[in-house]
């Protein structure tokens, strides 16, 4: 009997499953790479600031909560905004608030900031001056002026805090050094009438000038009433005048004390919720006033 042959049959081929594999990846990223291209935070928010340049602010803000959903910080920042200023139908402050506390949360300074606005300047339901002052207290830490500024009102007022003078010109104090132009106007106004600091109308001559210099009006007008009356600087009549008719010019024809607060922007257009008005009233200069 013929012997039989023993023929092996061909060995499976490795390659092919790999090749499966690979061409499987592939497809995954195929499907998966436009998916995220088309739900990335960076493509929400760029629908979004078309829909807010357009002046579509319901669809802008639908836009940023979809990117705020996918990560971005400062979605969640725009998204209270548009909230807390109801610029997309009625203003919402819960929920502006839970949009700041997230970017709060992910390291953002001006959430903390415009938290600090809404408790101090919101509707009773959600007003908290001790809460304002708190959150103005975690953005000082982190440098920002405007809020070192805003407790020196609050403190000088006593809103949210007990009221302290010296602890008023103390934070206009560091705000001033950082370049913030009003903590220079205040400061300068409390060293020359002795307002929670000892007089020096010396250096309240020197920060009043630099606060008019870079233009703010009611330094302007400080000037004039140094000049004309010969505190911290010669008495000079023409330069008294001279600076009343810029002040004067810029809209500013008085001494202003009025404790504000201001945005973020460095304005001071906002004022305290209503429950606590004597907090945007002038406060009166304490004794003794400035000496010639």
């Amino acid at each position: 009997m013929p012997a039989i042959k023993q023929v092996s049959g061909a060995r499976p081929s490795k390659k092919k499953p790999l090749a499966i594999a690979i061409a499987a990846v592939v497809i995954a990223l195929g499907a998966y790479l436009p998916y995220k291209m088309l739900t990335s935070p960076e493509r929400y928010l760029k629908k979004a600031q078309r829909f807010e340049y357009s002046g579509e602010r319901a669809s802008a803000l639908t836009n940023y909560r979809k990117a705020a959903e996918a990560g971005s910080d400062v979605a969640n920042l725009m998204v209270g905004d548009i909230l807390r200023m109801g610029l997309a139908g009625e203003a919402d402050f819960p929920g502006a608030i839970a949009a700041y506390e997230k970017a709060a949360q992910a390291g953002r300074e001006r959430a903390n900031f415009e938290l600090g606005v809404i408790y101090l300047t919101g509707p009773p339901e959600v007003a908290d001056p001790a809460k304002a002052a708190e959150r103005f207290g975690l953005a000082a830490g982190k440098g920002v002026p405007q809020a070192i500024f805003n407790l020196g009102v609050m403190s000088a007022a006593g809103h949210g805090m007990g009221q302290d003078y010296e602890k008023a010109a103390e934070l206009w104090d560091t705000a001033s050094k950082i370049g913030f132009n009003r903590a220079r106007y205040f400061l300068a106004v409390s060293l020359a009438t002795g307002w929670g600091v000892a007089q020096d109308p010396v250096k309240a001559f020197d920060l009043a000038q630099l606060a008019a210099n870079d233009g703010l009006p009611q330094a302007k007008y400080l000037l004039g009433l140094l000049y004309g009356n010969g505190w911290g600087v010669p008495r000079s009549e023409e330069s008294s005048l001279d600076w009343y008719e810029r002040a004067a010019q810029d809209g500013c024809s008085s001494l202003d004390l009025s404790l504000v607060i201001v945005n973020w922007k460095g304005d001071p257009d906002f004022t305290p919720a209503a429950k606590s008005a004597p907090a945007a009233s002038p406060a009166p200069a304490p004794s003794p006033a400035p000496s010639p």
